[in-house]
């Protein structure tokens, strides 16, 4: 059984010094929290972590691509259910809000552009800014939470979250890498410069192969 309490339990507690450091943190406002959750229930997560094929992984033209994505993760199963009660709890929203400065902070039930995500070997992202407001509630899409899933992952493979001032003028770009290891959560404010994306993911050849997942 997962935990009753998926969140590690200090892990928010010293809201003061999270804030400071999500204000400091370049090339804009993020955070990065390892051992996020109780390490019992993300094994949890990454065992009951849907399969490629169970995810939406077509393409614009309706082929099977490189990354599958399911939005609807209550439908996983009760560790990922508990998860979705997690970061709806009014308790939750209030210790993001006080993380980041950011007020009345609310839970999008759709997990648009959101949900799990597998990335096959191959497979990149360039650098991009989300979406400003939500396609259905046109509420202002403020703040990105990531968990990465993988059990093992080296910075040689690829694949690691990368944070850009701007990466469309490479002289004066700053950038802050984030490698996606298992119970690693990145919090990161959505703006117009949020610029954000990974490299080409290139893991040695394995048996079974090494794919990028996060929640």
């Amino acid at each position: 059984m997962a935990s009753a309490h998926p969140l590690r339990p200090d892990v928010l507690a010293d809201h003061a010094a999270l804030r400071a450091t999500f204000d400091s943190a370049r090339p804009f406002r993020h955070i990065v929290i390892d051992d996020f959750l109780e390490d019992s229930y993300c094994r949890k997560l990454i065992g009951d972590f849907p399969s490629f094929s169970a995810g939406d992984a077509r393409n614009e033209s309706g082929d099977q691509g490189g990354k599958a994505v399911h939005e609807d993760i209550r439908a996983l199963g009760e560790s990922y259910r508990q998860f979705d009660a997690l970061i709806r709890s009014s308790s939750f929203l209030g210790r993001l809000s006080e993380l980041t400065g950011i007020p009345a902070l609310r839970y999008d039930p759709d997990y648009t552009g959101g949900g799990t995500h597998e990335n096959l070997p191959g497979q990149e992202l360039d650098a991009h800014v989300d979406f400003n407001f939500h396609p259905k509630t046109r509420l202002h899409r403020r703040l990105n939470l990531i968990v990465f899933l993988n059990e093992q992952w080296s910075p040689e493979w690829g694949g690691a979250l990368e944070l850009h001032r701007d990466p469309w003028n490479p002289d004066h770009d700053e950038i802050s890498t984030v490698n996606p290891i298992a119970n690693r959560c990145v919090i990161f404010e959505t703006t117009e410069h949020s610029w954000h994306g990974f490299r080409r993911i290139e893991p040695p050849p394995t048996q079974p192969p090494v794919t990028r997942k996060s929640l």
